[in-house]
């Protein structure tokens, strides 16, 4: 037997040269199921079947170089014992990616290791060998070998069938990108099976090394571009370990090379443990002071300061939480998406809604991430069998690869979901998701201890029930439509409730009663005061009804103002009555703001205001204000507003103004002057010139449009004064 194994039985030759590279191509399928953290039974089954296959790629590779028959036949032996096996732990692979688990894979598993025993020591599945062309040796088919086929067929045939359905008939998805990766790559693998017929004295020259190695190249590809395996991370243990033995070695060599054949054994043994222990200490040093120089001032390492000074500056979770987002694709290109706990009960949200119930994390799995920090996916070992179902629900639900825990005290703040169809995160991006999951449950903290502070100075201050109260009485955003008037209108109040105050009263078929008003201050007080007025004007809309006029409603405003403020708040008001019959407009102002009257004109929009004089309601020297009247045009569009919307500031401290507020309606589009888009853009061009800058007023803005179906063409003087 040892003669049959010695180097007078090889003479290497050149043509074993393209038969490498199948066992190459495998060695580094092999190398990378190694050396990657994995989903464990997937990688398991792989490793085994590319083990099996190994035999039969370095049998055809030494074929040309092997001199001995015998050499030759026991070679072939070997490698034809272990293609059952190659079979079954294929189909154990590909049962598994399926989420299948079958009884007869096993099975399978056991006929391979029966065939493993009885081909490797006798001749019933190869008996011989003999010469092809270009000098090869191929092995002669034994009286079992069409028995070997036909399990190999059996083993097979079921998860090849179902691995081609679930291939091509799943919706399109990146799970359905692997199978379709795995289902090419095993068709060109078994179309090495076409060698067997070699066996039988069919065919002239083998391909099964080259069409296996070709299988080998696509399931590199689909390793690493499709992430077969689920990777997790690199486990880089097993590659420092081979990089300390090739160094070691090199290293002894070259010492015992320089030291002679005279040291005697103990002394070469100590000299090889002095090289390995240096070449550990070696490489280590030299890992340590890689790593420290690149993660003292590391882009990764920016970003995440740069997370945590911005969501210190927040104080609302979602907005922390689109933070995160945004740093995290900045610096992998992956969007990912973030989930947030919410405090009081189990429900979810995402950085823009709320989550479905039935997608968001049961309890169960909640408490079981708030005491696992770091990265999880559905086969990860070390989740327990009950929770992987709940674990795969989440990810399913959020087409989500990977799930990251934001944790703080065991309390589990958010869920960080990195979307499948990413591509798969490098071992330093996982680490930096994670630590950025540690930042955001620090922002996610602050913001909720800011959050509740705020909440208690609020309570303080102000009463809920008066904002509750407060928006019953007042109109919803609109548009509103009565006879040939359309309003719409808002109100934006500086804290939780506002002081100030609109409404609209039809007045019958043909008259619309329209009023705003700004109490002193803002706040509960205010809030208070306004209600008052809101409830006034409904009793006297109420009590009159169609013979409503302004001075009777000025009126009942004022005593309400007077009565509810005790002389200490007081309320500027604007009212105007549109009368279809007469196409007119009366108004009276109790010292509000002017309002606009916007005209699409020839070339352009004419702006006027509607000027008045009159005390504040509530004030100890208010009197009767005079009643204005103005003629209406069809189109005529009118903007009121509080003081809050013109004295809104920017960070700078720098006022809207009433010059910005007439220039933006002069330059209002003559064709499309329309109550919604006027409010819309109105209160846009606010909002920006704010800038995130706090409300320092509430602020309520009203546009109302008279036009009618078939409008007359009216212009007698108007009372109103024309801005320059």
């Amino acid at each position: 037997m040892h003669a049959l194994w010695s180097s007078a039985s090889y003479d290497a030759h050149l043509l074993s040269l393209p038969f490498a590279f199948a066992p190459a191509a495998m060695a580094v399928v092999i190398a990378y199921g190694v050396a990657m953290r994995g989903e464990p039974v997937l990688r398991a089954w792989m490793l085994l079947h590319f083990a099996s296959l190994m035999p039969y790629s370095i049998c055809m590779a030494m074929s040309p170089s092997v001199t001995s028959p015998a050499a030759a036949e026991h070679l072939f032996r070997i490698a034809a014992a272990f293609i059952p096996m190659a079979a079954a732990s294929g189909a154990g692979f590909q049962l598994r990616l399926l989420g299948n688990r079958h009884w007869f894979v096993w099975v399978g598993v056991a006929i391979s290791v029966v065939w493993v025993i009885l081909s490797a020591s006798s001749d019933v599945v190869v008996s011989g060998v003999h010469r092809l062309g270009f000098g090869l040796w191929y092995a002669d088919a034994g009286h079992y070998a069409w028995l070997v086929l036909l399990s190999i067929v059996v083993i097979s045939a079921p998860s090849f069938l179902m691995l081609t359905l679930a291939a091509y008939r799943a919706p399109p998805s990146h799970e359905r990108r692997q199978l379709r990766a795995v289902w090419l790559a095993n068709m060109i693998t078994y179309s090495g099976l076409t060698d067997v017929g070699l066996a039988f004295h069919l065919g002239m020259f083998p391909l099964g090394w080259l069409l296996s190695g070709l299988g080998s190249v696509l399931v590199v590809r689909a390793l690493i571009v499709e992430d077969l395996l689920r990777v997790r991370a690199v486990d880089d243990t097993m590659p420092r370990v081979l990089l300390h033995l090739a160094v070691a070695t090199l290293l002894g060599w070259v010492a015992l090379s320089l030291l002679g054949t005279t040291l005697v054994w103990w002394g070469g043994g100590l000299v090889m443990l002095c090289v390995f222990a240096g070449a550990r200490v070696s490489i280590s040093v030299f890992s340590l002071v890689s790593r420290g120089g690149r993660m003292t001032d590391s882009t990764l390492d920016r970003l995440l300061t740069q997370l945590v000074t911005r969501a210190r500056t927040l104080r609302d979770e979602r907005a922390i939480a689109q933070l995160a987002i945004d740093v995290i694709e900045l610096a992998m290109g992956v969007r990912v998406e973030v989930l947030i706990a919410a405090e009081t009960d189990y429900s979810w949200t995402t950085a823009g809604q709320r989550l479905d119930d039935a997608a968001a994390p049961d309890p169960l799995l909640g408490a079981w991430l708030a005491e696992h920090p770091g990265a999880v996916f559905e086969q990860a070992a070390g989740v327990p069998e009950d929770l992987r179902v709940l674990l795969g629900a989440v990810l399913a639900g959020t087409k989500a690869r990977t799930a990251v825990p934001v944790i703080s005290r065991d309390e589990l703040l958010g869920l960080i979901t990195v979307p499948a169809a990413a591509r798969r995160l490098r071992r330093r991006h996982l680490a930096f998701v994670e630590r950025a999951a540690d930042r955001l449950a620090e922002g996610l903290i602050h913001a909720r201890m800011a959050r509740r502070a705020a909440e208690r100075a609020t309570i303080a201050r102000e009463v809920e029930l008066a904002a509750t109260v407060q928006a019953q009485l007042l109109p919803g955003r609109g548009p509103h439509v009565h006879g040939d008037v359309t309003v719409v209108g808002s109100w934006q109040p500086a804290t939780r409730c506002a002081g100030d105050f609109w409404g609209f009263f039809p007045l019958g078929p043909e008259r619309l009663l329209l009023a705003i008003g700004d109490v002193t201050g803002h706040g509960v007080a205010s809030a208070t005061v306004t209600a008052a007025a809101a409830a006034a004007a409904d009793v006297a809309v109420r009590r009159h009804g169609n013979a409503l006029d302004l001075v009777t409603f000025v009126a009942a405003m004022d005593a309400a103002v007077s009565r509810v403020g005790g002389g200490q708040l007081a309320m500027t008001m604007f009212a105007a009555i549109f009368d279809a019959t007469t196409r007119t407009i009366s108004y009276v102002s109790c010292g509000h703001t002017s309002p606009y009257v916007c005209h699409a004109g020839d070339k352009d929009v004419e702006l006027h205001a509607l000027v008045a004089r009159g005390n504040p309601l509530g004030s100890p020297s208010h009197t009767v204000p005079k009643v204005h009247q103005r003629p209406l045009r069809a189109g005529d569009l009118l903007v009121w507003y509080t003081d809050g919307v013109i004295e809104a500031q920017d960070p700078n401290g720098e006022p809207f103004g009433d010059r910005r507020l007439q220039r933006l309606l002069r330059r209002l589009d003559r064709n499309a002057l329309a109550p919604p888009s006027v409010h819309d853009l109105v209160h846009a061009s606010v909002a920006a010139h704010r800038a995130g800058h706090p409300r320092n007023d509430d602020e309520t803005l009203v546009v109302a449009q008279w036009l009618p179906t078939a409008a007359a063409s009216i212009t007698p003087a108007s009372t109103t004064q024309s801005l320059p």
